[in-house]
C-alpha cells in the first residue's frame, strides 16, 4: 500500500480539497483506496459520505481495526471526536496506529491521509506511515513563514519514528492562488526563489482559487464531473496535479 499524506500546519490552504480529489482520482482507475480523516471536524468525511464506511478513525489509535472489504473504490475511516484523546495517550496511540496500518496494508493499493491544521500526535502518526508527502500552501505571508516549521517536523519524524528512513516529499503545492492579486503573484515569485527545490511544479504550476472546488466538496462529486465550464477547467487543472502525484506514488516503496 502506498500512502499519501496531505499535510501543512495551516488551515484553509486546500488540504481537504486535494486529499478528497486524490482519493476519487485513484479510485476511478479501479484502485482500492483507504482514506483516513484525521481531523475531528470531519470535512473530508462529509464529502466522502458515499464511500464504503469503515468506522471512526480514532479506532486506529485505540482498538484493532475491523475486517474490511478488499473491493475497489474508497473505504473511509471518518474523522470523529475520539481523535481528541490521541495526544493524552500519545506513546501507546501512535504504536497502535502503526500496527493497525500494517495490518491494513495488504488490503489496499493506496491510502490517503488528510491531517488537521495544527501539529499534534495525529500529524506525527500520519508522517510515521507516509510513503509520500505533499503540502498545499497558500500564498499569504503567514503561510510562507510556516515552511521551515513543516520541514523541521518532517525531519523529526524521520529520525524519531522511521529510523532515518526519509519521506518522499513531493513538494509544496501553491494552492488557492488568486491570479488577480498582485500580492499573491509577488509571494509566488518569492516562494519560487526561496524554496525552488521544494516546489512541486517549479514552472509555476498551481491550484487556483475556483468556486468549482468548494461546490464539488459540497455535492460530494469530483470537480471534473460538474457540468459548469469553470468546474471543467478546475477539473483539468487538478487532474494534472493528481496524475503527477500518482506517478510518484507508484515508484516509491510501499
Amino acid at each position: 500500500m502506498k500512502t499519501l499524506v496531505v499535510n501543512n500546519q495551516k488551515g484553509g490552504v486546500g488540504k481537504t480539497t486535494l486529499a478528497v480529489h486524490a482519493a476519487w482520482f485513484l479510485a476511478e482507475a479501479g484502485a482500492r483506496v483507504l482514506f483516513v480523516d484525521l481531523d475531528p471536524q470531519g470535512n473530508a468525511s462529509y464529502s466522502l459520505a458515499d464511500a464504503r464506511q469503515a468506522g471512526p478513525s480514532s479506532v486506529l489509535f485505540f482498538e484493532a481495526p475491523p475486517a474490511l472489504s478488499e473491493a475497489a473504490g474508497v473505504t473511509l475511516f471518518a474523522g470523529d471526536r475520539g481523535l481528541d484523546r490521541v495526544d493524552a495517550a500519545l506513546s501507546s496511540a501512535v504504536v497502535n496506529y502503526r500496527n493497525a496500518f500494517t495490518r491494513l496494508a495488504g488490503r489496499f493499493d493506496y491510502a490517503v491521509l488528510d491531517t488537521p491544521p495544527t501539529w499534534s500526535g495525529r500529524n506525527y502518526a500520519a508522517l510515521m506511515v507516509a510513503s509520500c508527502l505533499v503540502s498545499p500552501i497558500d500564498l499569504e505571508t503567514y503561510a510562507l513563514q510556516g515552511v521551515k516549521q513543516l520541514w523541521a517536523q518532517k525531519a523529526t519524524v524521520e529520525k524519531a519514528a522511521r529510523g532515518g528512513r526519509p519521506i518522499d516529499f513531493l513538494g509544496l503545492l501553491p494552492s488557492r492562488f488568486q491570479s488577480n492579486s498582485p500580492r499573491q503573484r509577488e509571494n509566488l515569485t518569492g516562494l519560487l526563489r526561496e524554496q525552488g527545490a521544494r516546489i512541486m511544479f517549479p514552472g509555476q504550476g498551481v491550484l487556483t482559487q475556483r468556486q468549482g472546488y468548494a461546490e464539488a466538496l459540497d455535492v460530494r462529486q469530483p470537480v471534473w464531473k460538474l457540468k459548469k465550464t469553470a468546474a471543467q477547467e478546475a477539473g483539468r487543472e487538478i487532474r494534472r496535479v493528481l496524475a503527477t502525484i500518482q506517478s510518484r506514488l507508484d515508484v516509491v516503496p510501499a
